[in-house]
């Protein structure tokens, strides 16, 4: 008998065969063929991509709505509070972020065990429950949410650019997954709505090339997926771990609201991110003085690291200096990029766990122990 969490992962054909019938959602193209064979024009629901900085799989309409819906920090993730919903009412939440990954980067996913409720469910029993939950959630609203997203009010003007994940995801072929305003992303929605929206709840890194973004194996009949080729790691240099990490991660709620295209050469994609957290741009401004131009921001937004007590308008003023060089260890980024600080919140906010991966963070503790040089 299959369990009740391979129903909610796996959608079968059965399970979805009465949703066409949905005016606002249509047909479900739920693997790119009819029954009989035949190929069906379209993405299929089942289609992956890829995050490029770390190889993170998940479905094309599963990254599409996690990157725009609040990124699992704002509006409809649970994690998000008071204004960090920006409007959105309490409980109205479609975080669909992986339950575990490789346990390298999350070490509460190194001993996953069967959700049999013998022994009381585990942290990671507690996220696929919380994982369908907002999945659930999604698909009560899912007539509404497709109209909102094809009107331009879903993700909602400034906000919505505010909050977006302006990480890179890829799919198999190379070519980039399309922005949540076109037509394109518009349609992966749709039909990925229609077949139910099946999520992949869990990855491991594959453990060799062959075997990426194929199936790993499932502990509780939830979907797993080797992750993608993901990216370089970063050089130990503050330019590169910048252009990386700081920006792709960090500027969200560490610099300010700006709807200027980047003139960067480095920023193809020309948006400049910021203004989530007034809170955090509060606390730590990470950005540049030209708001036209992110080039120079590496350089600029060092001192405001380097030997820097945190910001009395913070929570862990008085504590560790940000980047302390020669003391990896000892500095606050480190800690809060590897969840273990003892004041405020772990960064990235993920809810209490480290969602950047070691060896990024290894990186950046070799250049702070090199002795953090703004290179």
């Amino acid at each position: 008998m299959l369990s009740p969490r391979f129903l909610i992962f796996l959608v079968v054909g059965a399970a979805v065969s009465g949703l066409g019938c949905n005016r606002d959602l249509g047909e479900c193209n739920l693997d790119g063929t009819t029954d009989e064979g035949r190929p069906i024009e379209g993405p299929a629901a089942f289609d992956l991509a890829f995050r490029e900085v770390d190889g993170l799989p998940m479905y094309e309409g599963q990254a599409l709505i996690q990157t725009s819906c609040g990124a699992g920090q704002f509006c409809h993730a649970p994690a998000a509070e008071r204004a960090d919903r920006f409007g959105v009412p309490a409980g109205l939440n479609f975080d669909l972020d992986l339950a575990c990954t490789d346990a390298s980067v999350d070490s509460t996913c190194s001993d996953i065990q069967p959700c049999d409720g013998t022994t009381g469910d585990s942290a990671y029993c507690e996220r696929l429950d919380r994982l369908d939950a907002n999945r659930s959630k999604l698909g009560t609203w899912a007539g509404q949410s497709i109209q909102e997203i094809r009107a331009g009010t879903m993700p909602p003007g400034e906000a919505g650019r505010n909050v977006r994940d302006t990480r890179t995801w890829l799919r198999a072929d190379g070519s980039t997954l399309p922005e949540i305003g076109s037509s394109e992303a518009r349609e992966i929605i749709r039909n990925w709505l229609a077949c139910a929206s099946p999520v992949v709840a869990r990855t491991e890194f594959a453990p060799t090339a062959q075997l990426e973004l194929t199936p790993c194996p499932t502990v509780e009949g939830e979907t797993c997926v080797y992750s993608g080729p993901g990216g370089t790691l970063p050089d130990p240099t503050w330019s590169s771990i910048y252009a990386s990490l700081i920006f792709s991660s960090c500027l969200t709620c560490h610099a300010p609201a700006n709807t200027n295209m980047d003139q960067n050469p480095e920023n193809p994609g020309g948006f400049i991110p910021g203004g989530a957290s007034a809170a955090g741009l509060a606390a730590l401004d990470l950005s540049g003085s030209d708001l036209t131009d992110t080039s120079n921001w590496a350089s600029e937004s060092h001192a405001a690291v380097f030997e820097a007590p945190p910001s009395a308008n913070g929570m862990c003023a008085g504590n560790a200096l940000l980047v302390d060089p020669d003391d990896a260890a000892g500095s606050l980024m480190i800690q809060k990029l590897r969840a273990v600080q003892t004041c405020g919140d772990e960064m990235p906010p993920a809810g209490g766990v480290q969602t950047i991966s070691n060896s990024v963070i290894d990186v950046v503790e070799q250049w702070i122990n090199l002795g953090a040089p703004n290179d």
